[in-house]
């Protein structure tokens, strides 16, 4: 295909439009395919008796650990090939490693399923690089806006449906009917989505068309002051967003005695619909405010974030689930809008070649530090408080009887206290964006 047909395709507003689609659906399943643990981690727990501490690993590291060092090379090898093919491969991969999670006999078995998860998703940068070659800088807010809303679409779809499922037909199921429809679409990807020019849209990088060594990418970074802050935010946040909501439906198992299905559309709808609202809204809020000053880039998720935390202390305090809800969901109006925000910053710094590089060294952090340590982190401590709760030998005594009372309210408790002190990092998040206000502009500009 020669580039006048290539370019022809990628200014065809349908065509932009089935891009779009296919994208959104992909991150959709994507966010339902790593995210589905988090809804059906009260019923593995209970059959085959798990801690907290191991959910925790299931619910993040399993799945950051191979996803980071994955992410680089291919990264690398998507400057250089073809993106759509390279994408959809990793689609097949990490649906086929998802229904495997459902034939899991053991927690070892369901570790190195979810490891094979993040090795599939590793190909997330490929994805982006070839959607910012698809706009202009000024588009490219707007269209992560659309695309980030993959995010609580895979988080309702996942959790009710998880939920339902699980209580009707057991959580395996839940496993083998969501990973499915990926495999059909990694294959419509490859088959369907052209590769674009790159770096059509933008000024001729300072060294040609090369590709540029990772030393040049990494350099370009970190001389880039805002660019390091709002990585540093991002991951600060993801990993308190992420360490919640893996345990959120546990949490009102546990606390409310709600059932799978219960538990899992609350923690949908908590996440969902307010996700949607903020990522949506407050990208495209970010997005007018910085034609006039760059800096709303960074100050519109900075002035969210610092909210939140304070809002998800005075939302996990409340003895009301109806009320406890209303307030999680007003957090999450809050919560999301430094997602398309940070996407559009890190590709708007990065010049055409570097962004597929740049975009794997995000991955890295906001996976191995922010969704991998999260779940960890709050698994770890709400074991940790549950031991000192029970006041008597817990992992003993309510490892073959968790559904007790004596140990459900300990564990309840546990979490409890683990969420809020997780919650705190939403402040030092909000930080980082502030502190991007000082120099993005320039960095934008160099």
């Amino acid at each position: 295909m020669n580039d006048r047909s290539i370019l022809t395709t990628m200014e065809n507003r349908r065509y932009r439009a089935w891009l779009l689609t296919m994208l959104l659906l992909t991150n959709m399943f994507a966010f339902v395919d790593r995210q589905i643990i988090s809804v059906l981690n009260q019923p593995i727990k209970i059959e085959l008796g798990l801690t907290d501490t191991e959910l925790g690993l299931l619910g993040g590291m399993a799945f950051a650990a191979l996803n980071c060092v994955f992410s680089l090379p291919i990264a690398r090898m998507s400057e250089r090939m073809n993106r759509a093919k390279i994408y959809g491969i990793g689609i097949i991969i990490w649906s086929v490693a998802t229904v495997s999670c459902g034939f899991a006999t053991g927690f070892l078995v369901l570790l190195l399923a979810r490891m094979a998860v993040g090795i599939g998703e590793a190909a997330q940068p490929a994805a982006t690089s070839l959607t910012f070659d698809y706009y202009p800088p000024h588009q490219r807010v707007a269209a992560s806006s659309i695309l980030t809303l993959a995010i609580p679409l895979g988080v309702l779809i996942g959790a009710a449906g998880g939920g339902i499922i699980a209580e009707e037909l057991g959580w395996r199921w839940a496993f083998f009917i969501v990973g499915t429809p990926g495999i059909l679409l990694g294959i419509l990807f490859m088959t369907t989505i052209r590769e674009p020019l790159r770096g059509y849209y933008d000024p001729p990088p300072q060294g040609g068309e090369a590709v540029p060594p990772l030393s040049a990418v990494v350099r370009r970074a970190l001389q880039r002051r805002s660019y390091v802050h709002v990585l540093l935010g991002s991951t600060l946040a993801g990993a308190s967003g992420f360490g919640i909501n893996v345990f959120l439906a546990a949490y009102f198992f546990r606390r409310f005695g709600m059932d799978f299905a219960q538990s899992g559309l609350i923690s949908g709808l908590i996440s969902a619909i307010p996700g949607a609202i903020s990522m949506f809204c407050g990208g495209m809020l970010a997005n007018r405010l910085a034609r006039q000053d760059k800096r709303f880039f960074v100050l519109v998720p900075g002035i969210g974030l610092l909210l939140v935390g304070p809002l998800y202390l005075i939302s996990l305090l409340q003895s009301d689930w109806v009320i406890m809800a209303i307030l999680l969901m007003i957090t999450g109006l809050f919560q999301y809008a430094y997602l398309p925000a940070s996407t559009g910053v890190y590709a708007n710094i990065m010049e055409p070649r570097m962004r597929a590089t740049s975009g794997a060294i995000v991955v890295i952090f906001t996976s191995l530090l922010g969704s991998g340590a999260g779940p960890l982190v709050v698994g770890m401590l709400s074991d940790y408080f549950a031991r000192q709760n029970f006041g008597a030998d817990f992992d003993v005594l309510c490892a073959a009887n968790i559904a007790s009372q004596a140990c459900n309210q300990a564990s309840a408790d546990a979490l409890t206290t683990a969420m809020m002190i997780v919650a705190l990092a939403y402040i030092w998040a909000a930080l980082h964006f502030f502190l991007a206000a000082r120099t993005i502009e320039q960095d934008m500009a160099d």
